[in-house]
């Protein structure tokens, strides 16, 4: 098994498997807030994340199996307190060389020739598809994750049913309002 060393002024995330014989090689990453800095339009921006990357090198071919464990910083998505979301996830990632036109989800294809590849954008999505679409850690563990009743309060306050208090209702809506009660039975 091998470990990774980032060399000055190249990617940390990149992989130079050119010159690795054929066989197994482990990589580790640390995936800190830094990581998603370099993403434009990042999700994530606060996380810390233990990567164990196990490439199998073949002749023609290159398997990479992720293993990711940490936690990253998300709101609840019903009083927006932040709080730090483990994950935990196992992915895979086949590389082979080709026309890159080729490539599709399960096989990334790379020109002849490359001798490295960088694995920063699989990493990204990697995590980001580890994070739950929906967001209550009360519900996974009340004991735990208390939600901020302060903040429930006030979002009480200001709409109950979807609908905004103290405010007329508008009479374009009033037919439609109408039809979502009577969908509703």
């Amino acid at each position: 098994m091998q470990s990774f060393l980032s060399k000055m002024g190249k990617s940390p995330y990149k992989i130079q498997f050119g010159g690795l014989p054929v066989g197994i090689h482990e990589f580790e990453f640390d995936i800190k807030d830094t990581f998603f800095t370099t993403i434009k339009n990042s999700e994530v921006s606060q996380a810390d994340i233990a990567i164990t990357a196990v490439l199998t090198k073949q002749n023609n071919l290159l398997q990479i199996n992720f293993t990711i464990k940490g936690v990253v910083s998300a709101e609840c998505d019903r009083c927006l307190k932040d709080f730090n979301f483990p994950i935990q996830s196992e992915e895979r990632l086949v590389i082979k060389h080709g026309n890159v036109d080729e490539s599709t989800d399960e096989i990334a294809v790379i020109p002849e020739g490359t001798e490295e590849v960088d694995l920063t954008q699989y990493i990204y999505e990697f995590i980001v598809l580890s994070i739950p679409a929906r967001r209550v850690p009360c519900e996974i563990d009340s004991k735990l994750y208390i939600c901020d009743n302060e903040t429930l309060s006030k979002l009480n306050e200001i709409s109950i049913d979807g609908e905004p208090k103290n405010e007329p209702t508008n009479p374009i809506w009033e037919q439609l309002n109408k039809l979502k009660k009577y969908n509703k039975n």
